[in-house]
């Protein structure tokens, strides 16, 4: 039942973020690459590079702390919701504010027209998506998938609008409002304020929760104790899980740098190909809003005493549903790469590989539960660091000869060296057993349809290759299938 209560949720986000993705890509992209020269969606681009790099510094990943701490009974869950935030509040304020005080000698650095102004708004933005990430963090907690959803979805839904008023709407309708060299600036202050507007949201959901009570204990002469971690021990806990952060962003960016360096059209190819892949990362991205509160709620208060069965099963589950979509996209192909230019698509050459390092990603994320509830995030670190040697070297070392393949292997090399490393750190701290065994079995079969795929792009050859695997997958699962999602104890074989 619980391996079920974890599919629903994934099922909601996953939803949540296709259709956030869909109405943006739909709505937003078209709209703003025509009313927007080259030159100022470049702007845009140049603005947002470091974006995720910089949230992901401010958040620390309180995030994950908070599922730590306020999941096993050691500490008031509302405690620690509001120790993280503080920490959240303090370092958004002592990294944003100087920054924004110094956004004219770093427009100069940007060589743009109003890029003071531009710059501000971006950081505004930075600020409250980090502020919004605890409160998410305890959406997810909780089991409020909805909730979670609404708020993400509103922000996208009152972005959307807020583009089209400023971009369409003013310059339409109200000409004499409208700064024709400020567009940028228009979109960016959409952004600024939908983020601003979802995080307000979240504050008043916030202030509506039962304050923490303090708790008397007679051992320490009747003191009032704030049951929540300590500062250093949240900080020791969350630094190296930053440092996975910030070096899986990095090795995102390294390739296609690189590859600019050497040939600006294998880039363009690259991230083409990626753009592709995001139909994994999309599953992914969903599974892991589920699954790291659910893997924390289910530890419980004892790790000793943890049943372990539920952990094999979200594995063999996500092995299932991630090896039948990766098959699909490639099955699918011929119709989805009408999704990118004609000009980009010869970088789609390196998709299966990218595939595949996803693929292994999304296995890393289920082993790494094991430092994350062992407290042994240092291990963390020192695999994202030993990870990044190959998602940086490949690129460094053999774009030259190799083209768009150096990278796309260099991250395929990243993540099953880290997937290497991460399982024995399972076996020693919280050990699993895992099928691998059958996640095997899962990827020989999706391969074999694959290749049997190249024999024709016919739409009926292709539709008829995927509902072979998904009834060989079923042949091979069902048994297991119906014991776990209809009734029956989890963790069976």
């Amino acid at each position: 039942m619980s391996l079920k209560k974890l599919s629903g949720e994934t099922l909601v986000y996953g939803l949540s973020s296709i259709l956030g993705r869909l109405l943006n890509f739909a709505l937003v992209t078209p709209f703003v690459t025509r009313v927007m020269s080259d030159g100022e969606f470049g702007e845009v681009g140049n603005l947002m590079f470091w974006t995720a790099l910089l949230i992901a510094l401010l958040v620390f990943r309180m995030d994950t702390a908070v599922f730590r701490f306020a999941s096993r009974g050691e500490y008031d869950p509302r405690d620690v919701f509001r120790r993280a935030q503080w920490l959240v509040v303090i370092l958004t304020f002592a990294v944003i504010g100087p920054l924004l005080a110094f956004s004219d000698p770093i427009a100069e650095l940007l060589e743009a027209p109003r890029a003071a102004t531009y710059v501000q708004l971006v950081l505004v933005t930075i600020a409250f998506d980090a502020l919004s990430a605890v409160p998410l963090a305890r959406l997810r907690l909780q089991q409020r998938a909805w909730f979670f959803v609404a708020a993400n979805l509103g922000n996208v839904v009152i972005n959307i609008l807020l583009i089209y008023f400023l971009l369409y709407y003013l310059p339409t309708y109200l000409p004499e409002y409208f700064e024709p060299s400020f567009r940028v600036g228009y979109y960016l202050v959409s952004i600024a304020v939908a983020a601003g507007l979802r995080y307000l949201v979240l504050l008043a959901d916030g202030l509506r929760q039962p304050r923490p009570r303090s708790r008397t204990d007679a051992v320490h002469g009747g003191r009032s104790e704030v049951q929540a971690p300590s500062l250093r021990r949240l900080l020791r806990y969350s630094l190296p899980l930053t440092v996975v952060s910030v070096a899986g962003i990095a090795n995102t960016l390294v390739g296609p740098s690189i590859l600019i360096d050497h040939n600006a059209a294998w880039a363009g190819y690259f991230k083409a190909a990626l753009s592709m892949a995001v139909f994994l990362n999309l599953f992914i991205t969903a599974y892991q809003y589920a699954a790291e509160p659910f893997f924390f709620r289910q530890s419980g208060a004892d790790l000793a005493t943890a049943d372990r069965g539920i952990y094999a099963d979200a594995m063999r589950a996500y092995g299932l549903v991630g090896t039948l979509a990766s098959a699909g996209i490639i099955l699918g192909l011929p119709w989805l790469q009408y999704f990118i230019g004609p000009d980009v698509r010869p970088g789609l050459v390196v998709l299966p590989i990218l595939l595949a390092a996803n693929f292994l990603f999304g296995i890393y994320s289920n082993l790494s539960i094991a430092y994350k509830l062992t407290d042994q995030t240092f291990l963390g670190g020192v695999i994202a660091a030993v990870g990044s040697i190959f998602a940086v070297g490949g690129p460094l070392l053999f774009t030259g000869r190799y083209g768009i393949y150096a990278p796309a292997v260099g991250m395929l090399a990243c993540f099953l060296v880290m997937c290497v490393l991460v399982y024995f750190v399972s076996r020693r701290y919280f050990p699993v057993n895992y099928p691998f065994g059958r996640i095997l079995i899962y990827v020989v079969l999706a391969v074999g349809v694959c290749l049997l795929g190249n024999f024709s792009a016919a739409l009926p050859w292709r539709v008829f290759l995927l509902l072979v695997l998904i009834a060989a997958l079923f042949l091979v699962e069902r048994k297991w299938l119906r014991r776990t999602f209809m009734g029956g104890a989890a963790g069976a074989v």
